[in-house]
């Protein structure tokens, strides 16, 4: 849940507790760090990949000429158990 929704693995929406809940958290400023783990907690999850796996597929991403980030996405996209 904290992850948030990854596209096609879900339809369902979750429901909220309260607002005040909500409102609490809303005030806290979310660092960088914590915005890069997810995303990578993100790719790692929905691709079934590991930790060592994704730091491979971002270095043969940042060798290759263009946007580094659309370089790891579509390599991602090519693996054989992704296109399946």
């Amino acid at each position: 849940r904290r992850l948030g929704t990854l596209p096609g693995l879900t339809n369902k929406i979750p429901h909220l507790k309260s607002n005040s809940t909500n409102q609490s958290t809303s005030n806290k400023k979310i660092s960088q760090y914590r915005i890069r783990l997810e995303e990578k907690q993100k790719l790692r999850f929905h691709y079934g990949i590991t930790e060592r796996q994704l730091l491979n597929y971002v270095r043969v991403a940042r060798k290759a000429k263009g946007s580094t980030g659309q370089i790891l996405l579509q390599l991602l996209e090519m693996r054989l158990d992704n296109v399946i």
